[in-house]
């Protein structure tokens, strides 16, 4: 026996629920995953000395064992930092140990929320020449 027309209209209604619940529950969710708030330095910025620590604050608390920050310089040399430590529950600060020569310098990030998702990120800011 052939399916009536009633049953399209309903299953093509249901299709279009069930498609709009999902896209609403994704954009919903979404926010509530750990994310890098602010930096400082702050991403693309150009700071006029070098810093002396590099501070990542979050939308959650990282888990601060397994949070990692890396510091590269010009020709991708690697910059010393101490190690991690908790501002406050969402920010970590790394001070930096070693030299930065005016440059450009890319940090990356990788931590974990208490809900065990990973979040990692990159960013460059430069160091600017000194001023004559």
């Amino acid at each position: 026996m052939p399916l009536s027309f009633t049953h399209r209209p309903a299953r093509a209604a249901a299709r279009v629920a069930f498609a709009i619940g999902l896209m609403a529950t994704s954009a919903w969710a979404a926010p509530f995953h750990l994310h890098l708030l602010k930096s400082s330095p702050a991403a693309n910025a150009t700071v006029a000395a070098a810093p002396d620590s590099i501070r990542l604050s979050f939308s959650q608390t990282p888990e601060l064992k397994v949070t990692s920050v890396t510091v590269k310089g010009p020709a991708s040399a690697s910059v010393a930092l101490a190690p991690l430590a908790s501002a406050d529950s969402a920010t970590v600060v790394a001070a930096v140990k070693g030299k930065m020569s005016p440059g450009t310098y890319t940090v990356v990030w990788r931590t974990m929320a208490k809900d065990g998702h990973v979040a990692r990120g990159t960013f460059a800011f430069t160091v600017a020449p000194a001023k004559r």
